[in-house]
């Protein structure tokens, strides 16, 4: 391995590759067990770039992982209510509960496409504050070009999903 350094390479050699991982010319193939991924946390919710752990230059890759949540005393751990005007989000629930939600479960997939409001279903909220840890397990992609839905995908959609924030 190579390290630049103002303009001079340097050879570093390593026991065993820092990857554990095997590469090719100019593509090298990375791995990361999300679990050891250690986000920022604040006392005040942290925004959802704190959660990134993967940028390519057409979209980025955000991994939501059991940790503490925010721990200001009177703190709202739930994201707040917005709308992404330069990306699009796809969430792929994989384990835990996912405090935001009403009703998600393991394997799910969601979609909040760009400029679209959205945020945590009705009662989130009041059931985030006072909570200390999450043990949730999610990756985000927020591609930069709005996706394509495949016919296949249109016919796994739950229908009464976008009914999700409405308060009954």
């Amino acid at each position: 391995m190579f390290i630049k350094k103002q303009g001079v390479l340097w050879e570093y050699v390593y026991e065993n590759h820092p990857f554990d991982a095997v590469g090719w010319d100019d593509l090298i193939i990375r791995t990361l067990f999300h679990h050891d991924f250690e986000p920022i946390t604040g006392r005040i919710h942290m925004p959802p770039p704190v959660h990134q752990t993967w940028e390519a230059s057409g979209f980025v890759v955000c991994s939501f992982v059991p940790r503490m949540y925010d721990y200001h005393p009177k703190s709202i751990p739930a994201p707040y209510h917005h709308s992404n005007i330069d990306s699009e989000e796809i969430l792929y629930y994989v384990d835990g509960d996912f405090m935001s939600r009403n009703n998600i479960e393991k394997g799910q997939i969601t979609l909040h496409p760009g400029g679209i409001p959205h945020g945590p279903h009705p009662g989130a909220i009041e059931r985030s504050v006072g909570k200390k840890f999450t043990e949730e397990l999610a990756v985000m992609i927020d591609p930069f070009k709005p996706v394509m839905i495949t016919e296949e995908a249109m016919n796994l959609q739950v229908d009464d999903y976008y009914k999700s924030w409405i308060t009954e």
